[in-house]
């Protein structure tokens, strides 16, 4: 079961401070959006996948495909995995 803005568990009722716009088109970009909003904003996951917050902002308006090392850092965070 999803909360708000489609969080489950830990992420419900967070607030959404990422500024995607496309976080539904792509599975890429959804996960990345749940990324930014889990770490508090596109500063911070950035800086947890060591690339510039524009890399960061660009792949979350769609603009590219982050490489596959983000998408599963990126869920491995959100699973608590890593």
């Amino acid at each position: 079961m999803t909360g708000p803005g489609g969080f489950t568990g830990q992420y419900r009722g967070v607030q959404d401070t990422c500024p995607s716009t496309a976080k539904n088109t792509h599975i890429y970009i959804r996960l990345l959006h749940d990324a930014c909003v889990a770490l508090g904003g596109e500063h911070k996951l950035a800086e947890y996948l060591g690339v510039d917050v524009d890399t960061v902002e660009a792949w979350l308006q769609g603009r590219g495909h982050p490489p596959d090392e983000v998408f599963l850092r990126c869920h491995d965070l959100l699973h608590g995995l890593r």
